[in-house]
């Protein structure tokens, strides 16, 4: 596939370029004018998607940058251990270069030295994957990576890769990236020559991508047999359903938990909040309802690199290989992969950096997660609260189903970012956050405490809890009518409290709950 496919650009290439050939060498120029100015037009099309077509062929410098932080195995001599021990029950080398990277994913590859001469390997590992799964589970996922070493996919794969690329290349620059090809289509009988090129390429781009990733997802088969053998049949399984769950809830768990801590200036622990992530019961559920909806999912896109996760379980049943015994303790397999990393902090702390390449030359404070309400999120709110004082000045909490439902007064006091104009949908989402945060404050400024985790965030006084996002929520949704929320705010022990202090510090100080889990 191939080399067919580059056979066919070159042969379209030449095919084209041999069109003014024809038109003006082999056919004398006489006849009419407008015959003339069709065959000049045809020659012009010719050269020029010619030209672009083997332009598009040659392949560009590719600098091979793996997203991620490089670990030391010589300093990460157990983790080491590890991988040698797969390595060695698949007769291959060792990676080159071993990362660390923030995907709920690993991966290998082989690319090109620097010099030009032989080619090095390279293994990522997914930081949340050793969080959550246990060694012997990320031993099978580990087989599988070096399963690909073995079958030699990760020499084939850039062959695959750069003439996937190529013919994107082809196709984009005859198609949006060519100023000369979309003039010389104004013309209707050079419009037709293109359709016909470009159908062309669709048609063949459908063939090449379908037979490819149908040999894409045999390889992830054949992989699984191979990580079975070597570490187990249910250890593969566990691991596959983790990598699932994990991928689900990933990008939250980046923008809305570790995002604010960083952009504040601290450093939190990266592999602990991704757990207690997952193990909040909001997300716990999710997951495992994802999880179910995967399972259950037999149909294959013919687009898909890998074969459904209900196909792949289903073989790894049928193979049915133990689980082979540990030369260590008892129960050690059963400890979490992360646990044979000794230098996590450090690593974490470059990886955190390196996705945000603006806090590269910031001292980011160490914080434990239970401190990133009161260190994080309380100042936070606190600035945004300040910034509606003046209209919240003679509200109190009686107001607040009200403030929620008026489709005006918070939202007006929403200002529009620098160069951007927001949309009514984005202003009232904004305000909503405005009333939020004025509300927390509120609580908090009357001895409510604070209660922070990954996953869970919400205020409390002794056996009541409020989530202000929540209510916030469930009063715009109608699921809070406004005629229930004197009940609701009586049952709770809120009393009707101006929603703007008298002034813009705490009226006390802010304690963390004694008894975060």
């Amino acid at each position: 596939m191939v080399v067919v496919s580059y056979l066919i650009a070159i042969a379209l290439a030449f095919a084209c370029l041999g069109l003014p050939v024809l038109l003006l060498w082999y056919f004398p120029l006489g006849g009419q004018i407008n015959l003339l100015f069709m065959r000049l037009l045809l020659s012009a099309f010719g050269v020029v998607a010619g030209l672009t077509i083997l332009w598009s062929l040659v392949p560009p410098k590719d600098k091979h940058e793996v997203n991620g932080v490089r670990i030391d195995l010589k300093k990460e001599k157990r983790l080491a251990k590890e991988i040698e021990a797969i390595a060695g029950a698949l007769r291959e080398p060792m990676p080159s270069e071993v990362y660390l990277i923030g995907d709920a994913n690993a991966f290998v590859s082989e690319v090109d030295e620097a010099k030009g001469f032989g080619r090095r390997r390279i293994l990522a590992l997914g930081l949340p994957l050793l969080q959550i799964l246990t060694i012997k589970q990320f031993r099978a996922v580990l087989a599988h990576e070096f399963a690909h070493y073995y079958a030699g996919d990760t020499r084939l794969g850039p062959w695959v890769y750069d003439a996937r690329r190529s013919l994107i290349r082809v196709y984009e620059n005859l198609g949006k990236n060519s100023d000369v090809l979309r003039f010389l289509r104004r013309w209707g009988i050079v419009s037709i020559i293109y359709q016909l090129l470009m159908s062309g390429l669709r048609a063949y781009w459908q063939v090449f991508m379908r037979i490819t990733q149908a040999i894409s997802r045999r390889q992830e088969i054949r992989s699984d047999e191979l990580a079975c053998h070597v570490a187990g049949s249910q250890p593969l399984i566990e691991g596959l359903e983790s990598i699932q769950r994990c991928s689900a809830v990933l990008s939250p768990y980046w923008n809305s938990v570790v995002l604010p801590v960083a952009v504040n200036g601290f450093q939190p622990q990266l592999g602990d909040g991704f757990l207690r992530f997952m193990h909040a019961p909001q997300i716990e559920k999710a997951t495992l309802e994802y999880l179910a909806k995967q399972e259950s999912a037999a149909k294959t896109s013919p687009m898909d690199t890998h074969p459904p996760l209900k196909t792949r379980i289903h073989m790894a049943q049928t193979y049915n290989l133990p689980t082979p015994d540990s030369d260590g303790q008892a129960g050690e397999t059963d400890l979490p992969m992360i646990s044979l990393i000794d230098d996590l902090g450090a690593l974490e702390g470059s990886l955190l950096k390196r996705y945000l390449p603006a806090l590269a030359k910031t001292n980011l404070k160490p914080l434990e997660w239970e401190n990133a309400g009161i260190e994080v999120y309380v100042p936070i709110w606190r600035k945004k609260a300040e910034s509606v004082r003046p209209l919240l000045s003679t509200k109190t909490v009686a107001d607040v189903p009200s403030l929620v439902k008026d489709p005006k007064a918070l939202p007006d006091m929403v200002p529009n970012p620098p160069g951007k104009q927001l949309n009514w949908a984005q202003r009232d989402a904004a305000a909503m956050n405005l009333l939020f945060c004025a509300f927390a404050v509120c609580l908090l400024d009357h001895d409510w405490k604070v209660h922070s985790q990954p996953g869970a965030l919400y205020l409390e006084h002794g056996e009541n809890k409020v989530e202000p996002g929540e209510v916030i929520s469930a009063i715009k949704a109608g699921k809070l009518p406004a005629q229930e929320w004197g009940s609701y705010c009586a049952e709770r022990a809120i009393g009707d409290w101006p929603l703007a202090s008298s002034t813009a510090e705490p009226a006390q100080d802010l304690q963390l709950s004694e008894d975060v889990p």
